[in-house]
């Protein structure tokens, strides 16, 4: 277990030294999932704007083991709402919780989903950036009904907190280059006058 945490500290400096880019954030999520011996791991994005007042989330970055399809080419998860399918699970991640689950207990609607993509259990934690709720990550087992541990919440908790943190280094550094953008535009405004 001290490995996949050392994983998870690795993956972090990464993100925030190189950015968050999918390249990055899959090879990331390829050290820790083949780490913990899942077959999928999803991080899923809350949209700006609500759509007529639904609040949705599209899969925005991933990684699949081998022969597993991923996350990111089913259209399903494009525009998804987590509060439709599973209203309490929503609650609980806006809470700041971790959902697991079994696959066939999950509520109906999301029950359907998951059968259709071959998951067989879950665990989720919400990820946040500063004081954003950025959205959650989505670790899966597809080839068993798998009861999650106390040691993998805990190790999943750490993986979102750590992308919270490169999600956040990210929004500093693109804040950092517009102040810098915006200051050489006013410096060369004032040397034209």
């Amino acid at each position: 277990m001290i490995e996949i945490f050392a994983k998870i500290s690795e993956a972090t400096k990464l993100l925030m030294e190189t950015g968050f880019s999918p390249a990055h954030v899959t090879a990331a999520l390829g050290h820790i999932g083949s780490s913990v011996g899942v077959d999928r791991i999803t991080l899923f994005e809350n949209q700006p704007f609500p759509i007529k007042g639904r609040l949705l989330m599209d899969a925005r970055f991933g990684w699949a083991a081998p022969n597993m399809p991923s996350m990111l080419e089913s259209p399903t998860m494009k525009q998804f709402s987590l509060r439709e399918a599973a209203p309490l699970w929503a609650d609980a991640l806006a809470a700041g919780q971790t959902v697991s689950s079994v696959a066939n207990v999950a509520p109906p609607r999301l029950k359907l989903l998951l059968t259709h993509l071959q998951t067989q259990s879950m665990l989720l934690a919400p990820i946040q950036a500063g004081r954003e709720k950025w959205g959650f990550i989505f670790m899966e087992d597809c080839r068993k009904a798998r009861v999650w541990t106390a040691e993998e919440v805990t190790l999943l908790k750490s993986l979102a907190g750590g992308l919270g943190t490169a999600l956040r280094h990210k929004q500093m550094r693109s804040n950092l280059s517009q102040t810098r953008t915006q200051l050489a535009e006013m410096v060369l405004l004032s040397g034209t006058r």
